[in-house]
């Protein structure tokens, strides 16, 4: 499987990337570079679904790829064959799932949370039988943050139990009953211990790696649900702090907080000591990120009628669109009006 998602991550690029930023892709770099080509190119959503992959193991899946004739490099860019291209497509219509993953979003947060989440499960479980129990995790930080849960719960945990069986049944409900099973196997409770994801791979006759990113995309989601509706999901909320998940990159987060004091650009520059065209990247990011962000300030709705209009049915790239501009725009307000549109797919960076 890391093999198929090395070559979909290659194809997605569509020849206009070198192979270096699958690499950073697939191995969950957080940079600005990043999120930005993952947004233009729609391929965000295999942002760190290999996190342990080397760049030496990277390259030998490239070697492999070009041998069987999927892949070949030119010009420092990494292209692909038609071969290459029916492979992914197949590939990610038998693995749909993988459209759901939310690494940049959730990734910082994911260890964390299932952790918590699944300490809370079995707690609760445990105590509601009044046994005792060995913790699943021997990490002392998310055990002293369950019992903090649980001491705020504590004189009514029978409503606590409610609660969260009622936010995982809402959310696991209209998922594949593949997932929504490989997803409570690896929760421990009164008579039966959490199954590790090797021991589930070969229960259900699937690779490791397909078990670990099915469980990765419900994580995922259920952090989604505690983060953007807590109200509806109490439980889930608390098993994370909203802090620990930060959309930007760190050095996009310091601009943020400038720019909300400071709207003027190059004033953030000079406090930062960095390149106008830096805090421009950034602002770029904010957008992408935040979808109540306003552009107006920097682009006339005129502006941006027309670049929607030169996007709606073709295939360009940046230098394209700016050619059929006014001298007067820049690539900064082209970038800016991309990234609202959430990357369309017909857009080339």
């Amino acid at each position: 499987m890391k093999q198929s998602l090395i070559l979909a991550a290659l194809t997605s690029f569509r020849g206009e990337r070198s192979a270096k930023a699958s690499f950073h892709l697939l191995n969950g770099k957080r940079t600005i570079q990043t999120v930005q080509d993952g947004t233009f190119f729609n391929n965000l959503f295999l942002f760190d679904v290999l996190p342990q992959l080397t760049i030496e193991a990277f390259q030998q899946s490239l070697d492999m790829l070009k041998q069987e004739q999927f892949i070949y490099e030119e010009d420092r860019l990494c292209l692909h064959t038609e071969k290459a291209k029916r492979e992914t497509e197949a590939f990610l219509a038998k693995h749909p799932y993988l459209y759901a993953l939310k690494g940049w979003q959730y990734g910082k947060v994911e260890r964390h949370f299932w952790e918590r989440f699944a300490l809370l499960v079995q707690s609760i479980s445990y105590l509601h039988d009044q046994q005792t129990f060995a913790p699943t995790t021997f990490n002392v930080w998310n055990q002293q943050w369950v019992r903090k849960i649980l001491k705020r719960h504590f004189h009514d945990l029978a409503a606590l139990r409610q609660q969260l069986y009622q936010e995982c049944e809402t959310l696991l409900t209209d998922v594949e009953d593949l997932d929504a099973n490989l997803f409570v196997q690896q929760l421990s409770r009164p008579g039966k211990i959490g199954l590790t994801k090797a021991q589930i791979a070969r229960e259900m006759g699937l690779d490791e790696s397909e078990v670990q990113l099915r469980t990765k995309r419900l994580i995922h989601r259920f952090c989604q649900s505690g983060y953007q509706e807590p109200h509806r999901y109490p439980v889930l909320a608390t098993c994370f702090d909203p802090e620990e998940i930060n959309l930007l990159t760190l050095t996009a987060t310091k601009t943020a907080h400038l720019y909300k004091q400071h709207q003027d650009l190059d004033v953030i520059a000079k406090i930062r000591r960095l390149k106008r065209s830096t805090i421009e990247d950034h602002i770029v990011e904010m957008v992408m990120v935040d979808r109540s962000f306003s552009i107006a300030p920097f682009v006339d709705e005129s502006v941006q009628a027309q670049v929607e209009a030169i996007v709606a049915n073709q295939q360009v790239r940046l230098k394209a669109i700016r050619n059929q501009l006014d001298d007067s725009v820049s690539y900064f307000q082209i970038r800016l009006i991309l990234a609202k549109k959430e990357g369309d797919t017909h857009v080339r960076t």
